[in-house]
């Protein structure tokens, strides 16, 4: 037990548990559970990733110790002087000299954790926006604005919801760290690997079976983890070798497992944290959010089922072997019945969270019930160790949340008070010339270059609080306009130069990362086209009659068949490039669910269809003779 005793486990057991008796007993305003919650993430951030631990100067390598002691006094300070902070009306009453000190500390600390964990992208972002708050009146053009007083950033940045200790952090303070730690409980109990068994064993003896299993594991594991990089690597490791080994190719191995641990942030029920930040966005719900968002996620996957099962039929044609082992990729339905009980809790979790009852509660409740069916069976029995191990894996995963959220807290804060929101919208009107498509298409590109480098929520808060706004002026509803910039935020996980998820799954096929980005990317255009869709169409996110969401799911279905097949160049045969463009155009006409452009479009891909068929025949008969 002595390594329960260190700075890191202490830091992450009493964070848990603080977060722990916020859930049962409350106790605490909103502004200063943000601020104690900020404070411990804060802390063991310096306390992890310390960066004097190889030089000489004990002076230096112990220095990250002191900013482990400023964020937690950032946290005890807020506590003493609470009641003093909220009772004063704030933007009017003074600040004592404390108030800016601790003020300008967490943010220099947000910033100096946000370096180290997030990377130099958003840190800078960050910085370019604290600048632009003060240099405002002298910038030319659209952009100019009043600028802001030190006293009124200083409120803004830690004195108030707007800022740094905002929204974003709130989310993570009341949903997000529950869903991390259960999701750290299951990896604990074994429920991780569990759900790649039984991944396995539904699709691993279909054609393709490996890729396949990646995509239903790294979708349901996506879902809870909150990361497309950590996804990557924690199913990666088991389907990409496997998937090699069965004769993908590396860079495609790669690409579809980022690819299926990306489509994760968006896959019901838990989206990772950008559905309770998009329902806290919205003022909706959060069940609204899930139910909209079914159908693009199934359409996002089916996807993905497509273009596996068009590449295992191209390799077979190729290399004249299957892309099929039965005899050691499946595991027993003994060896999954008997941790089978870890289902419950996640069971338990879904029916709560749509019987109404608290985001908060239906975690807490989860967690509980977890800890006490994995340990009543000695398969997955974890025991107080591992009880305390998932407390402090929990903790650690939840600063790659809290961290980024804080940071986009600050650029959410000089948005809001330089009424930076409404500049945008006006600047992509502009420069899109009053044409919506080319507005949609700027909006997505604006939402794939925020996001780049940033984890799915940051990217998400990024793009909701800019590029929202010009999709809802240009008429789009606020649900369908947060949708697609919350995709295409996803997708910016994906997207070269910057694409995380992509390289960390290219490490672990060990192939080129800059062409796994690229091809990801290619392979990834199906899902670019669904938020395309649903942004013209609302019926894919259940608004419309059943008649109309059920010809549309149709129409998207073919139309994406046809776009894998334009995309792989195969169908039973190779697909020339003249014919894969006859192809591209169908697939067009059909994903943009426009009732006459539907069956034009159905009409043209059952012409080219049969054209390909009997140039296939005709070629083959050619052989033959």
């Amino acid at each position: 037990m002595k390594k329960y005793l260190s700075i890191i486990p202490i830091l992450g057991i009493l964070w848990t548990l603080f977060q722990l008796y916020i859930a049962m007993f409350g106790g605490f305003d909103a502004q200063l559970q943000r601020t104690i919650h900020l404070a411990f993430a804060l802390a063991l951030v310096f306390a992890l990733f310390r960066k004097g631990l190889e030089s000489n100067n004990k002076l230096i390598r112990n220095a990250d110790y002191v900013l482990v002691l400023f964020s937690l006094l950032s946290g005890v300070y807020v506590y003493v002087e609470y009641d003093r902070l909220v009772e004063r009306i704030r933007f009017v009453s003074g600040l004592e000299p404390l108030d800016y000190f601790f003020s300008f500390l967490v943010l220099l600390l947000v910033l100096e954790a946000s370096r180290r964990t997030v990377g130099k992208a958003m840190t800078i972002l960050a910085a370019v926006f604290i600048v632009y708050a003060f240099v405002g009146p002298y910038v030319p053009g659209l952009l100019n604005h009043n600028g802001i007083a030190i006293k009124r950033f200083v409120e803004v940045m830690f004195y108030s919801g707007d800022g740094i200790v905002g929204v974003p952090v709130g989310v993570v303070v009341s949903y997000v760290f529950y869903f991390v730690l259960f999701a750290a409980f299951l990896e604990i109990s074994g429920g991780g690997k569990l759900i790649i068994d039984i991944a396995f064993k539904i699709a691993g003896k279909a054609k393709g079976g490996p890729a396949k299993a990646a995509v239903v594991a790294s979708s349901s594991m996506g879902t809870i983890s909150g990361s497309s990089v950590a996804n990557v690597a924690s199913t990666g490791i088991f389907t990409i070798p496997l998937m090699k080994r069965v004769g993908y190719s590396p860079k495609f191995a790669a690409s579809i497992e980022a690819l299926s641990s990306n489509g994760g942030q968006i896959m019901p029920p838990i989206m990772g944290a950008a559905a309770f930040l998009m329902a806290t966005s919205l003022g909706v719900p959060y069940t609204d959010v899930v139910l909209a968002a079914i159908i693009p996620a199934i359409l996002y996957y089916i996807a993905l089922f497509i273009m596996v099962h068009i590449q295992a039929d191209k390799v077979d044609a190729v290399k004249e072997k299957s892309l099929t082992e039965k005899e050691d990729l499946i595991p027993s339905l003994n060896s999954i019945l008997k941790r089978a009980h870890l289902l419950i809790p996640f069971a338990l979790l879904i029916f709560m969270i749509f019987a109404g009852r608290s985001l908060q509660l239906s975690a807490f409740y989860s967690i509980i019930l977890l800890i006490v069916v994995s340990n009543l069976f000695p398969s997955t029995r974890s025991g107080i160790k591992g009880t305390l191990d998932a407390f402090i894996n929990g903790a650690k995963s939840a600063i790659k949340v809290t961290i980024p959220c804080a940071v986009a807290g600050i650029v959410v804060g000089v948005v809001l008070h330089t009424g930076l929101g409404l500049t945008f919208t006006t600047l992509i009107i502009e420069w899109s010339f009053g044409i919506t498509a080319l507005s949609i298409i700027l909006v997505a590109l604006g939402c794939i270059i925020l996001g780049m480098g940033m984890p799915t929520t940051s990217a998400y808060i990024m793009a909701s609080v800019l590029l929202a706004p010009s999709l809802q002026n240009l008429g789009f509803e606020p649900i369908t306009s947060h949708m697609f910039v919350l995709y295409f935020a996803v997708i910016s996980m994906i997207t070269p130069p910057v694409a995380l998820a992509a390289y960390a799954a290219a490490g672990i096929a060990e192939s080129n990362s800059h062409e796994t980005g690229i091809y990801a990317f290619y392979l990834g255009i199906p899902g670019m086209i669904i938020a395309f869709s649903f942004l013209l169409n609302p019926s894919l996110l259940l608004i419309g009659s059943i008649g109309e969401i059920v010809w549309s799911t149709f129409t998207t279905i073919l139309g994406i068949l046809a776009l894998t097949i334009a995309i792989l160049g195969y169908l039973k045969g190779e697909v020339k490039i003249a014919l894969r463009f006859m192809f591209l155009v169908p697939s067009i006409m059909l994903i943009i669910n426009d009732g006459i452009t539907d069956i034009l479009g159905l009409l043209l891909l059952i012409g080219v269809f049969l054209f390909h068929r009997k140039k296939g025949s005709l070629t083959t008969a050619s052989k033959a003779v």
